[in-house]
């Protein structure tokens, strides 16, 4: 008897060390890593390759992981409410925050020192943007001054205001490459108006059958996806605004994220279904469903470094999204076979 016992111990050893994070059920399939946050939900993940860092956003408070081992390295504190925004400057020395307390919040990357807070927005901020360069950075709201420039050298000055007093912003995105601009704009049907300088503007009315909850723009300001309450996500392209190139159906509850890989083949969506989704924008069809998460999607984005986009350098392979539990889950592209 004392043999089978010991026999049987050093078998769960032996099993235990193999298996990857001690167990295959901590992972499902596909997944290389697992984040778990308990403050609240995750509402925004950004990542720099430059600074080799993931900067996650649940509650109040920004988590700074190390983009190669997911090993905790700080948490930042100071919103005092949910944090909706983040993203790294190109050379990942700084990165900035908005949150429904309204404020905008610029960060040391590698101290985590609060350098500026802004207080001028009087809605929450849901979406942030460095410039090209680096030098200028965005914050957009929802109320009718939506889209705030400012200068990084001081940031205590702003640059300038975007406004739109006549009608009701509901979703907002803001594009690394110069001062690219989409917003959703009130009404039925929903419109979505596009502004890319020396490239004018563009306009494109919605065909989903619900409202516009998300939305994401292609770093060139020609590609443009929305992602509605109707559980569609519809892919856009400047040369053709009568129809979408694309209507991607597959989730069974309303769209809550959607992130562009960097070569614009690929598009992430989550869902209130709590899955993510991975979709060829070649051929508009699905490639993947990614399941596992226990709450409502709340980020995804690809682990390519969105401040270097057009070179080889940004390309990634991975994955990252969290959902209302405070988990992220870290999907490998490389291990996701097309089953869909």
């Amino acid at each position: 008897m004392k043999i089978t016992k010991l026999g049987s111990f050093i078998l769960f050893l032996t099993v235990a060390v193999l298996l990857p994070n001690g167990f295959t059920q901590d992972l499902p399939m596909g997944a290389v890593a697992r984040i778990d946050i308990s403050e609240g939900p995750i509402n925004a993940i950004a990542y720099s390759r430059s600074a080799n860092r993931l900067a996650i956003a649940a509650a109040n408070s920004i988590h700074i992981y190390d983009a190669r081992t997911y090993k905790a390295l700080m948490e930042l504190a100071g919103h005092t409410d949910s944090v909706l925004a983040v993203a790294f400057s190109p050379d990942g020395k700084r990165f900035i925050s908005g949150g429904l307390d309204k404020t905008v919040r610029l960060w040391d990357t590698e101290t985590g020192r609060l350098r500026r807070i802004r207080e001028e927005h009087t809605a929450p901020v849901n979406t942030v943007a460095f410039s090209a360069n680096g030098k200028r950075f965005w914050s957009a709201s929802r109320e009718n001054d939506a889209i705030r420039s400012w200068h990084t050298r001081d940031a205590g000055r702003r640059s300038s205001q975007s406004s739109s007093r006549e009608v009701d912003l509901i979703a907002i995105a803001c594009s690394y490459r110069g001062e690219v601009k989409a917003r959703v704009l009130s009404g039925t049907p929903q419109q979505c108006l596009v502004q890319v300088p020396r490239l004018g503007e563009w306009r494109i009315t919605s065909g989903h059958k619900d409202s516009i909850k998300v939305l994401t723009l292609y770093s060139d300001g020609k590609i443009l996806a929305t992602g509605s309450a109707d559980k569609t996500i519809q892919l856009w392209n400047k040369a053709d605004t009568d129809k979408p190139l694309y209507t991607l159906t597959g989730h069974t509850a309303g769209i809550t994220a959607i992130d562009f890989a960097v070569d614009a083949k690929l598009l992430a969506s989550g869902s209130s279904d709590k899955t993510v989704r991975l979709w060829d924008l070649t051929t508009g069809q699905p490639i993947q469903t990614l399941t596992g998460h226990t709450g409502e999607i709340g980020a995804v984005t690809f682990l390519e470094d969105k401040a270097l986009s057009g070179m080889a350098l940004a390309k990634g392979k991975a994955v990252a999204s969290g959902d209302s539990d405070g988990t992220v889950f870290i999907w490998d592209l490389n291990k996701i076979a097309a089953t869909d």
